[in-house]
């Protein structure tokens, strides 16, 4: 007796079930090149540099801005995506990576790669680029980093820094940024040394200013802040405190004379007229010098005293320095 056919069963079915399954795998194929599609179109429009590596440290992606940023050559990549290792080393023979043993360099950074941590830094490089790279372990080995020019960013920010601590006509400190100058130098004059504060009064520049104009009378403050600025030395700070005022911290001094060394040079730099744009300004400074600790150990307090003794050297008819507490000529 012939055994009954089951039904589903013969070659007709088998084939039909053959094309059913051959069809799931061109819908999981299509499926998968519409990811890769879009994984590709992710790559290439991220707005940074973007990179992947596996757990080897082999790179497996990148993307063109990446190149772009980096100044990476084609060359590089001719055989195929490089190695962390290798990039690292043509970076560091290129000088990316400053002065310095190349391979101590390589060595020093696949040390801190193959602890697999996330890390966030900033590197400038050789052309003034400033580079914000941030990288991401991946589960299972290897990581994806990001790298972004933040070279503009960084640029606003230090301007917007240095305006808030900067006269914006003549460019040197503010009150702001002196008084913090101000009180380190007090502190550390505390603990060794000596520091003076001198406040200047420039003599005869309300009438050149009423004179001549407010434009004028800009410029011939920023003659006077240059002048002032070459009789310091690099550690002291010149500012202006506002209209004519202007104040010098002076440190590291070993004793008054010091003080009174740097007076005589601020008033020797008025001797000469000021040539301002086609006008000839004859002006003088009086200064009034105060120091700590020896006089005052607060910023408050050395300023008074600073001022008591401009006051009292204006009274002598001006052009003049003194020192507060001094009872005569220094």
């Amino acid at each position: 007796m012939r055994q009954a056919r089951r039904s589903g069963s013969g070659p007709q079915n088998d084939l039909n079930r053959l094309a059913k399954a051959i069809g799931h795998v061109g819908s999981y194929v299509d499926a998968l090149r519409e990811r890769v599609r879009l994984l590709e179109a992710v790559v290439d429009n991220f707005p940074g540099g973007l990179s992947v590596f596996d757990a080897d440290l082999n790179m497996v992606l990148c993307n063109d801005r990446l190149c772009q940023m980096l100044d990476y050559p084609e060359s590089l990549f001719a055989d195929g995506y490089p190695s962390l290792e290798s990039l690292f080393r043509f970076n560091a023979v290129r000088g990316e990576y400053g002065p310095g043993d190349v391979e101590q360099q390589v060595a020093q950074r696949m040390r801190r790669t193959r602890k697999n941590k996330a890390h966030v830094f900033e590197r400038t490089r050789p052309d003034g680029t400033v580079v914000e790279v941030r990288g991401v372990p991946i589960e299972g080995g290897g990581f994806v980093t990001t790298y972004f020019d933040v070279t503009e960013q960084r640029r606003s920010q230090s301007t917007i820094a240095h305006m808030a601590h900067h006269d914006g006509l003549t460019n040197l400190p503010n009150r702001t940024l002196f008084s913090d100058r101000l009180q380190n130098a007090i502190a550390l004059a505390k603990r060794n040394g000596l520091m003076a504060v001198h406040c200047l009064d420039i003599e005869g520049f309300k009438a050149v200013n009423d004179r001549l104009g407010h434009q004028k009378g800009d410029a011939v403050l920023v003659s006077v802040a240059q002048r002032l600025a070459e009789a310091v030395r690099e550690n002291d700070t010149v500012a202006r405190l506002g209209g004519d005022e202007f104040a010098i911290v002076q440190t590291g001094i070993k004793e008054v004379a010091d003080a009174a060394v740097l007076a005589r040079r601020v008033l020797g730099k008025f001797a000469a007229p000021f040539e301002v744009e086609g006008e000839t300004v004859t002006l003088s400074v009086t200064a009034g010098i105060a120091l700590a600790p020896k006089d005052a150990t607060t910023v408050d307090d050395i300023l008074a005293k600073a001022d008591s003794a401009l006051e009292r050297g204006k009274a002598r008819g001006g052009g003049v320095f003194s020192l507060y507490g001094a009872t005569g000529d220094f």
